[in-house]
């Protein structure tokens, strides 16, 4: 009888043993709260930052608390560089980076960046919301980056510390500040000026110190990063009209369930529209404070629009084959009221 109760116990308590270990680990599985970071420059009050907020609480209510996401702003974690370098490897598990600084990992992305490429805001979103914009943001995978959605980045415009640049012949000599883009660089030296790429921690020094003249961005990011206090005069040129990534990191991604996967998908595409309707008022609000603080806020005479524009076609011929014919095909997506 003491037999038989000791071998049943040997033989029940492995099995209870199993039972619990795989209890265990299906909890593990399911039911541990996955915590990450997400990096992005600018100021917390930024509207596309605002919109990387909105990103992570929206995250966070649909998986019932279960993927925390933490937004670190004003460069707190890295360059933009650093940034999508520590996102590769799963440093950092979510990036908001230009679509410019992305391209490095993505060349197809830079097809999306040409200067005086889009004809309109509309013009951009119907590439960046189909079938071209979708391909350039999947091509990231190759790097072990999980591209999830575009936002709006505005047109980019030249700001300077001494006069407006509103005529070609005022880019002579001077040294502009770009994006670390090789595209923006080129273009730069085709209007007669010298670039420098410095990162934007790094910008304000550089004005303050008269090692450049001026440099290019958006309006909102102009005021935001406080560049207007340093360099007043703003010329509406409109060069480029630009967008960001926002992007996560493989590794990260593949720790979520493909539920989580999907919601993390979801909340990016929403934050998106959420950010594109809140981009005009944020426009709005920079162009009034920089007025009301002293900047010149100039607009660019057609004639000399012309001559940007046509000193800039020589770059088209330096893209890859691949490259131009996604240009040519975002040409094909154009406002047909302006062809």
């Amino acid at each position: 009888m003491k037999f038989l109760t000791k071998l049943s116990l040997l033989i029940t308590l492995p099995l209870l043993l199993c039972s619990c270990a795989g209890g265990s680990a299906e909890r593990e599985d399911t039911g541990s709260v996955r915590y990450f970071r997400l990096a992005s420059g600018q100021s917390e009050n930024y509207v596309t930052n605002q919109a990387c907020i909105h990103f992570c609480d929206l995250v966070a209510e649909r998986t019932n608390g279960m993927v925390i996401i933490k937004p670190y702003f004003d460069h707190a974690l890295g360059t933009e560089d650093e940034m999508l370098e520590q996102c590769r490897f799963g440093g950092i598990d979510f990036v908001r980076v230009s679509a410019a600084g992305a391209s490095k990992y993505a060349p197809q992305l830079t097809a999306l960046q040409m200067p005086y490429e889009y004809l309109s805001d509309e013009h951009l979103f119907r590439v960046l919301d189909g079938d071209i914009g979708r391909t350039a943001l999947h091509s990231l995978y190759a790097s072990d980056l999980d591209g999830l959605t575009y936002f709006y980045a505005g047109f980019r415009c030249f700001f300077s510390t001494q006069k407006v640049l509103d005529s070609l012949d005022d880019m002579n000599g001077l040294t502009l500040r770009v994006s670390s883009s090789s595209y923006m660089t080129d273009l730069v030296r085709q209007w007669g000026a010298q670039a420098i790429s410095l990162s934007g921690s790094d910008l304000a020094a550089a004005l303050r110190s008269g090692e450049v003249d001026g440099a290019e961005d958006n309006l909102p990011a102009y005021v935001d990063s406080g560049y207007y206090q340093l360099a007043p005069y703003w010329v509406y040129d409109r060069h480029t009209y630009n967008a960001d990534v926002l992007i996560a990191s493989r590794s990260s991604m593949e720790q979520l369930t493909v539920e989580q996967r999907n919601i993390v998908s979801e909340c990016a595409a929403e934050a998106a529209r959420w950010q594109r309707e809140h981009w005009i008022n944020a426009e709005v609000r920079a162009m009034m404070h920089a007025s009301r603080s002293g900047c010149y806020m100039a607009l660019m005479d057609s004639d000399e629009a012309d001559r940007f524009r046509a000193a800039a076609q020589p770059l088209y011929e330096n893209l890859t084959e691949d490259q131009q014919n996604i240009v040519e095909a975002i040409r094909k997506q154009a406002d047909s009221d302006t062809q």
